[in-house]
């Protein structure tokens, strides 16, 4: 499905993620949001444990079969994401329901 298909990946600042889709939509995806989404045993403890700042700066993407997303931190963690999962975190107007107010006009 082209909407949750990754044509590119770029940073965006030092704090996010641009993700061109194939549908040609564009998100930018915060870090801390990314990292934060993370579904692993120790990110999802009650009381997750407070993520150091440089930790939330990814040093590795990568895309798995295309249907996945890897991301290693720079505190060593390591989180995977199915893509519809990182589309899902979109916050754009469109994708926020409020499509009369876009701002890519997309």
């Amino acid at each position: 499905m082209a909407s949750t298909t990754i044509d590119k990946l770029k940073p965006v600042g030092r704090y996010a993620l641009g993700v061109e889709w194939a549908d040609r939509h564009e998100s930018i995806i915060p870090y801390k949001g990314i990292r934060r989404a993370c579904a692993c045993d120790t990110c999802t403890v009650p009381e997750p444990p407070v993520v150091a700042l440089q930790g939330e700066h990814p040093v590795r993407l990568e895309q798995l079969g295309g249907q996945s997303l890897f991301v290693v931190w720079a505190d060593g963690h390591e989180t995977i994401l199915l893509t519809e999962e990182l589309r899902a975190m979109c916050r754009c107007a469109h994708c926020a329901g409020e499509p009369e107010y876009p701002i890519s006009g997309r």
